[in-house]
């Protein structure tokens, strides 16, 4: 629903209403014709107040009113952020005034409000106030007293305060001075709940009295333009695009009316308002949708029943002399108290998670101005926002796709980037499979020809994708399944497909191709796809006997690494043509029992020196000097060279390029990163994405293969393959 604001302004000095003047402090103002992507439909409400006096005050209120305007529809992403960067562009102008010494400081406190749709965001800052009328009641803007209070102007770190409200038509928004801020809640309902603008400015009047104020009354319908009167001597009005910002100033804080006169004002009738609509949030609106939504069913139904009854038992003539049939009314009569308890229990489970959901996005947005109070802190900041995230799953499970909820995800994301210095790659599923599919492992067929592979771990099977040589682009439709569990190759019988890799050609290996190490009844080989001519060959591997858990492969100089979870061991497998022989002397890579291998997750070589990288499920990394053994940097070397949060179940890592351009590449699956580290321990980058639904495109992540030149990032995760670029 489209909601349109019809708008109201009183200035009043000592109990005498200003004719004619333009209301200081304060601007109603529709979208422009040139703004950023976003705003198109937005109307943005402000209500500054400085401290000083009026005439001195004025200019320098036009001009901080007219900068909030401008950077707010400049301004792209989420309404809250946008407004966030306006007040604080805002701030830093008056702040850098107040430095300077020129003229006379200044502290100040501000309301921004826009209307989007039938949504209102609110966000606050210093001693501002705010009301909303409902037909239910007032809900006060903060609801009580905040116990930390910032002025605008005083310093570049801000209290923010965040509301947002589901508005329906014949609410009203009431901006006002501070001044009035001793005036309870039910002293203002008459001119804020079931009324009219010209009718509330009226009554606002009366409820002033001899104080001075300067008050923005908004009226939300969902009515024509023409349907609106034109009220006199407020001249309430509609906002129009050609509309100017109107200046705002302050006036020093005073009172005419007592606390203890505002309390004796007469009370609405039938109750007290605050009390009922405090959260901030739109609680009401959504509880009562759900109970009517939920006893106009029941009256459909029920009605439905009505006629089903006349219809098994019609009336009978007077002259008829049939038994009654009982079995329908009495199965009825059981049936319906059944059905009424249901739907009744359904009314209740439904009002749970409104307020749930309620409560969530007020954590949510509690979340958001701790992590904005910290600044200066970035380890609070990141609990703050790693906290808002978690919420946001729980919401998610409550109202999936909540717009309010992802917007607030987006600005912690965004905020957690700027803190962890990390770069946002964008992610599109690059195929899905069917629910019952888990892919644990991708491969990339070098060469000109593109090509990838994935490894469905949960049925034992191995699927070819058809792409082009950028590998983002697929040739085909549907992959191509090139090997399965049962199926038999060169007299082997391929039973628990355990890890895939590309294995080029060199002096021992004839052809290029995939290699896919199987394990099945203490008989371990590897099996090869050649995609040239589209044939598979098996060849054994000695030792298999001896394996426990077989769970990654790698590859050196044409030999063959299998990492052994199972016996902590990394067995060793030198090529003979395109089969291999175990030397006895050399049949596994020693590491010493202090690389606990058997907590390790995955393995790769770098193909120059056969340095190998190890990673660890429980958080460790470990890159090792192959030929002494010796450890030449792990995850703690990594957080004193520029990793700024530790790892958390790393899933894959992977040796990439070669020479200056060689790194690692880690899938920190528990973070929802992939981490790019230098051979020499350094982190180079961090890399995040998100997918539609704006969720961490990584997390949960099994594998990762990667492509440069422009970065190509490939991830497996659940049924997906991933494909992440940079924009």
């Amino acid at each position: 629903m489209n909601l349109q604001a019809v708008t109201g302004q009183l200035y009043i000095i000592d109990g005498v209403p200003q004719e004619d003047t333009a209301v200081p402090g304060i601007l109603a103002q529709p979208a422009p014709s040139k703004v950023a992507r976003g705003r198109e439909r937005d109307t943005l409400f402000i209500h500054l107040t400085l401290t000083g006096p009026l005439n001195e005050t004025a200019n320098l209120s036009r001009n901080l009113v007219s900068t909030i305007s401008q950077q707010f529809y400049q301004s792209s992403g989420s309404v809250t952020s946008a407004l966030r960067r306006a007040i604080k562009e805002t701030n830093q102008k008056l702040l850098t005034m107040n430095l300077s010494g020129a003229n006379p400081s200044r502290e100040g406190a501000i309301s921004c409000a826009v209307l989007h749709n039938d949504e209102l965001y609110v966000v606050q800052t210093g001693e501002s106030l705010a009301l909303v009328g409902h037909n239910f009641g007032v809900e006060r803007l903060p609801p009580r007293s905040p116990d930390r209070i910032t002025p605008l102007g005083r310093s570049a770190g801000l209290d923010f305060r965040y509301f947002h409200l589901r508005l329906l038509a014949g609410d009203m928004l009431l901006l006002a001075d501070p001044r009035i801020a001793y005036l309870p809640s039910h002293a203002l309902a008459p001119a804020l709940v079931d009324t009219e603008l010209v009718l509330g400015l009226s009554e606002l009047k009366e409820i002033i009295g001899s104080d001075s104020t300067r008050l923005l009354l908004v009226e939300f319908s969902d009515e024509a333009e023409a349907s609106f009167p034109v009220a006199a001597p407020v001249r309430p009005q509609r906002s129009q695009p050609n509309v100017k910002p109107v200046a705002a100033a302050s006036v020093a804080l005073k009172t005419a009316v007592s606390p203890q006169q505002a309390n004796q004002l007469p009370l609405p009738a039938p109750q007290t308002y605050e009390e009922v609509y405090e959260s901030g949030v739109d609680v009401g609106y959504s509880t009562r949708k759900a109970a009517a939504g939920s006893v106009l069913g029941l009256s459909r139904f029920t009605g439905w029943l009505a006629d089903l009854l006349q219809s098994l038992n019609p009336p009978q003539a007077e002259d008829e002399d049939e038994p009654m049939h009982w079995f329908w009314p009495v199965l009825m009569a059981i049936f319906i108290p059944i059905l009424v308890a249901v739907v009744v229990s359904g009314v209740y489970v439904q009002r749970g998670k409104v307020f749930r959901q309620a409560e969530i996005r007020q954590e949510m947005l509690t979340s958001l101005a701790e992590a904005n109070e910290a600044v200066g802190d970035p380890e609070a900041q990141r609990q703050a926002y790693n906290k808002l995230l978690t919420l946001a799953e729980e919401a998610d499970q409550l109202r999936p796709d909540d717009s309010n909820v992802i917007e607030m995800r987006q600005d912690a994301l965004q905020a957690l980037d700027r803190l962890d210095d990390v770069t946002r790659l964008s992610a599109r599923p690059f195929h899905s499979f069917n629910e019952n599919i888990g892919l644990t492992a991708v491969a990339l067929r070098e060469g000109l020809s593109g090509g990838i592979y994935t490894l469905d771990g949960a049925n034992d099977q191995v699927y070819a994708h058809t792409t082009d040589e950028s590998y983002v682009n697929s040739a085909a439709l549907e992959p191509e399944l090139i090997v399965q569990s049962g199926e038999t190759v060169s007299n082997h019988i391929v039973g628990d497909i355990i890890d895939i890799m590309w294995r080029p050609s060199g002096l021992n290996v004839a052809r290029d191709g995939l290699a896919i190490l199987d394990h099945l009844n203490e008989n371990g080989a590897l099996v090869t796809y050649y995609p040239n001519f589209a044939d598979t060959g098996a060849a054994p591997l000695g030792l298999s006997s001896e394996w426990d858990t077989p769970t990654a492969i790698t590859q050196f100089s044409e030999r063959l690494y299998v990492l052994d979870t199972g016996s902590a061991t990394i067995w060793k497998y030198f090529p003979d043509g395109d089969g291999f022989n175990v030397d006895t002397e050399e049949r596994f890579l020693d590491l010493g029992p202090e690389a606990d291998l058997a907590k390790a997750v995955d393995i790769d070589l770098y193909s120059e020196d056969g340095s190998l990288i190890v990673a660890y499920g429980d958080g460790r990394l470990r890159y090792y000097d192959t030929r002494s053994g010796r450890i030449q940097w792990d995850e703690q070397s990594l957080l004193q060279n520029g990793l700024s949060t530790p790892l958390l179940q790393p899933a894959a890592a992977k040796l990439v390029g070669r020479g200056l351009n060689a790194s690692v590449f880690v899938l920190d699956a528990g973070n929802g990163r992939i981490i790019q580290i230098s051979r020499g321990g350094t982190v180079l980058a961090q890399y995040r994405a998100v997918d539609s639904s704006q969720r961490d495109a990584f997390t949960n992540g099994t594998d990762i293969a990667v492509a440069e030149t422009p970065l190509r990032i490939f991830v497996t995760v659940g049924n997906t393959l991933y494909v992440a670029t940079q924009e």
